[in-house]
């Protein structure tokens, strides 16, 4: 089945289903949970279903596959922003999300030390005087800088960068 085909299609689900019904739903659902949610919480509900560049969220809610107990139970607490986020957010910004995540994960571990390091006798530790020291390079400024070298002396653990 070709996109566009599987597009239409589903236009017509979401064009058969009752938005008037839904949106007792999720107000159900709402006012079932003690009927609270923080202004922020609600507009930004209202934003991701009305937002022209992501009709993916709002099908989802139309055709039923975000139940509104979910939905509201995605509102609830603020721990939760990032999987709000994520269940509300278009597939584009889903996917930049897991980019940025990934991109976050590696330099994490590169800044925590899990990175590849080099030893060398290059470099001199100004505490302890011995070149004993591992090293790993970054790329911390702009592409037409040099690298950034992070050196730990092996003796006394001593760190500096150059």
């Amino acid at each position: 089945m070709e996109e566009t085909e599987e597009g239409d299609i589903l236009k017509e689900l979401v064009e058969a289903s009752d938005p008037a019904g839904v949106a007792a739903r999720v107000e159900a659902a709402l006012f079932k949970n003690g009927g609270r949610l923080d202004n922020w919480k609600y507009r930004s509900l209202c934003f991701n279903i009305k937002d022209p560049r992501n009709p993916d969220f709002r099908r989802k809610v139309l055709l039923g596959q975000v139940e509104p107990e979910m939905i509201v139970g995605l509102m609830s607490t603020r721990s939760e922003v990032a999987s709000t986020r994520g269940e509300m957010a278009s597939n584009e910004l889903q996917a930049l999300d897991e980019m940025y995540e990934k991109a976050s994960e590696r330099r994490r571990r590169l800044i925590n030390g899990d990175a590849q390091k080099a030893t060398t006798d290059q470099f001199k530790c100004g505490k302890c005087g011995k070149r004993e020291t591992t090293y790993y390079q970054l790329q911390t400024r702009s592409a037409d800088e040099p690298m950034t070298s992070y050196i730990t002396c092996v003796s006394c653990h001593n760190r500096w960068k150059c």
